[in-house]
């Protein structure tokens, strides 16, 4: 619930800025500077280890605790809702963000300087990765076979560690949620239902790619669903209210 409020709030006071900051980043980035390129990757590569580090930093005290509380581990672990589908849903989502940083690096400015070669070498590097991500996010909710070495991995700061590593991605996450939704034309054009609906659903699983690590605890709990929406209200409500505009640009 703390990670839907801190969300919640940076949609409201903080993600505007953040998502300017970064569209001038990705333009100067277009442009050729080599420091605006550094940052980009930074912010890219960032999306891409964060939640892998967080699922090694969590897994160990996340099903002491379970089991603490009595809980009963399933044949295949505690897979969200139990389902093997929804790491290909996952895998999916990532999977878009990657091909959606590449073009955005690529074609935000007209004539783009970043070169192709970074562009395809940051894509493969991207679909390579995201498989790796998946594999170890998901291996997050079986329990493991065996303790960890490190006495680290076995302790509450590497829990810590790793919701901070879930934060910092969801607000990346937040950013590149932010801008699609400003500039896709199918969330500013036709009916609302048509407009809100396919928002909705987008919102949602940008959002639950880093809420999954605590979908595990408090699924079953009827007020998850509640922090979830408001989490990601505000983006909803900003978008359907206003026209498309590209961020950075002064607002119509």
């Amino acid at each position: 619930m703390l990670l839907d409020i801190l969300t919640f709030l940076a949609n409201l006071f903080l993600m505007r800025l953040l998502v300017n900051l970064f569209s001038e980043i990705f333009r100067e980035a277009s442009g050729g500077d080599r420091p605006a390129k550094f940052a980009v990757t930074l912010f890219y590569l960032g999306m891409l280890v964060l939640p892998s580090v967080a699922a090694a930093l969590k897994r160990w005290p996340l099903h002491e605790r379970m089991k603490a509380r009595g809980e009963r581990e399933a044949a295949g672990g505690w897979l969200p809702f139990g389902c093997v589908f929804i790491p290909f849903v996952y895998l999916a989502v990532n999977m878009w963000v990657t091909l959606g940083v590449t073009l955005s690096l690529m074609d935000a400015v007209p004539g783009s300087a970043f070169g192709e070669t970074e562009g395809v070498a940051l894509l493969l590097l991207g679909v390579v990765f995201n498989v790796f991500q998946t594999v170890l996010v998901f291996r997050y909710f079986s329990p493991p076979k065996h303790e960890p070495k490190s006495a680290f991995l076995r302790g509450p700061r590497a829990e810590f560690l790793g919701d901070v590593c879930v934060f910092v991605n969801m607000i990346l996450f937040q950013v590149v949620l932010n801008y699609q939704a400003a500039v896709f034309p199918l969330f500013h054009e036709g009916r609302f239902v048509d407009r809100f609906i396919p928002l909705l659903v987008f919102a949602l699983l940008m959002y639950l790619t880093g809420r999954i690590f605590f979908l595990v605890e408090d699924l079953r709990r009827p007020r998850t669903l509640l922090t979830i929406l408001l989490a990601n209200s505000v983006v909803i409500v900003r978008t359907l209210l206003l026209p498309a505009h590209a961020p950075g640009s002064p607002t119509p």
